[in-house]
């Protein structure tokens, strides 16, 4: 009897050992579960507040800077905001430095540039203004806004009346609206990204180390 209950013994005291294994190994799974469901709740949270940073790009006093198409290379990017009481809307591509030569290359003095990529840019006026140091009045509506530097310190600004072109390649003069001075000045920080801003009574846009801009009033004043 006695082999017999030793037996008995042993296999009850294996299947305890088992018993406490499986415990063991359920406890570590649900663990291991828990931790990748928090790291996945906490990478969906990222990828949340990712992509409305992205919406939501730049705000300032009066206006602020949304991403409208981020898919292409130099993603489209439009400012809404208000100067001198009147409603201003930009509409730009955003190109990038990438290691390149801007000023006096890729963007090459003595001829008309798109301000921007790919389309031209576009700004929308609500009301009448008057732009520029000349104080040149423009009507309320759409333009396609060109520039054209003499060189870093000297640039012109074109309010074209052919809103929607591609670039630059059909541009003619004989459609702008107006022609007025551009100020520039070196930009505190260097900008990789070419970006609109609206400051005080200024349009501005900033790209590499240069910042170009020119006021607007209301025409009522």
């Amino acid at each position: 009897m006695r082999p017999f209950t030793l037996l008995i013994a042993l296999f009850a005291l294996l299947f305890s050992a088992c018993e406490t294994t499986s415990s063991t190994a359920d406890s570590v799974t649900d663990a291991v579960t828990e931790t990748a469901t928090d790291a996945a709740n906490t990478a969906q949270n990222a990828i949340s507040d990712a992509a409305e940073a992205a919406s939501e790009l730049m705000k300032g006093e009066n206006y602020e800077v949304k991403v409208i198409d981020d898919k292409i290379k130099s993603p489209r990017k439009e400012l809404t905001g208000e100067i001198a009481g009147v409603p201003v809307t930009i509409n730009y591509g955003s190109p990038a430095v990438n290691d390149r030569v801007i000023y006096g290359d890729l963007v090459p003095y003595e001829k008309v540039w798109r301000t921007g990529a790919n389309e031209a840019t576009r700004i929308t006026f609500g009301e009448d203004v008057k732009v520029g140091t000349e104080g040149t009045v423009l009507k309320a509506g759409t333009y396609s806004l060109f520039t054209l530097p003499a060189s870093k310190e000297e640039w012109t600004i074109i309010f074209n009346k052919v809103a929607d072109q591609w670039g630059a390649y059909d541009y003619e003069d004989s459609s702008d609206a107006a022609r007025v001075s551009g100020s520039s000045a070196v930009a505190s920080a260097k900008a990789e990204r070419m970006d609109f801003v609206l400051a005080g009574n200024e349009v501005r846009f900033m790209w590499d180390d240069l910042m170009v801009s020119f006021p607007v009033d209301a025409a009522s004043k």
